[in-house]
């Protein structure tokens, strides 16, 4: 005989989902905490990021470690609101050789467009002599010493901010939220650490930086929510590793340089947003049917 279970029995509780506001707020409480911590004890001790390797070991160990602050930042906010790291949502899934083909494409194209017109307009010169074996290998072997400090970034700026936001939020609220609050992030090495090119005005140097970085951050973005979290990851480090081992050496300063040249620099800063509007109109972000943002 199967008994009929009392209608006085509460049913089960349906599970709530924390929400991805308070996720959200959580991980950029974090990050902005460490990011404090770890800047303060920099500039105490006088560092200089364009020269950190005269700055005490500790300072040194701060200053990449910086680096690791969006991954600790998302891990702790994920535990902290959901009490596991299972639940999905990071993005690490396979992805194709043609979404990783595309992704690297796209970085190379107007991070070298900048260099390339710098020097065939005279605004920066180009320096034959840093011609050697290590411009070529920038290109693809030093990409992957980069993929690793992209991937502690992305976990926390992409892995989490961008697909929380996109959620609940419309495209422009996840493509300007991530993107400013991944620039922000950058804005203590203007400020307090030498980041800005002598000459050049902080003001200046951090318009460009916004500008390039919220622009480079709207197509990681969408690389994140159409193909998951490699594709830009490696964007993110073929960047990287364009600007320091193949833009830096063969660049030389002739007057205006300075201005236009690197992250903190004028013609990066255009290059990218043009890059991003390009890529928005290829591949769009658009709202959900349930209020969130996908992928088109």
């Amino acid at each position: 005989m199967t008994a009929t279970p009392s209608l006085s029995t509460p049913a089960p509780a349906a599970a709530v989902r924390p929400s991805p506001w308070r996720e959200v707020g959580v991980y950029l409480g974090t990050v902005a905490g460490l990011l404090t911590l770890t800047t303060s004890v920099a500039a105490a001790a006088g560092a200089d990021v364009t020269r950190v390797e005269q700055a005490p070991p500790l300072v040194q160990a701060l200053l990449y470690g910086q680096a690791l602050i969006p991954l600790l930042a998302a891990v702790l906010a994920r535990l902290a609101t959901t009490g596991t790291l299972r639940r999905p949502g990071w993005g690490f899934r396979r992805t194709s050789w043609r979404s990783l083909g595309t992704a690297w494409l796209w970085a190379l194209l107007p991070t070298l467009a900048a260099g390339v017109l710098l020097w065939v307009t005279g605004l920066a010169g180009f320096a034959a002599g840093g011609l050697t074996p290590v411009v070529p290998l920038g290109l693809t072997v030093l990409v992957l010493p980069y993929v690793v400090l992209a991937l502690a970034e992305d976990v926390g700026w992409r892995g989490l901010l961008v697909q929380r936001l996109a959620e609940v939020a419309g495209p422009l609220t996840v493509v300007l939220v991530s993107g400013l609050a991944w620039s922000l992030f950058h804005w203590p090495l203007v400020l307090f650490l030498g980041g800005a090119p002598a000459g050049v005005p902080v003001w200046f140097a951090l318009a460009c930086l916004t500008v390039g970085t919220t622009s480079l951050g709207a197509v990681l973005a969408s690389m994140q929510l159409r193909w998951g979290i490699w594709p830009g990851v490696l964007a993110h480090a073929v960047l990287n590793a364009l600007l320091y081992h193949v833009l830096a050496p063969l660049t030389a300063d002739s007057g205006p340089t300075e201005w236009l040249s690197t992250e903190t620099g004028a013609m990066g800063a255009v290059t990218l947003l043009l890059a991003a509007l390009a890529w928005w109109r290829v591949a769009p972000l658009v709202r959900a049917a349930g209020g969130g943002t996908i992928a088109r």
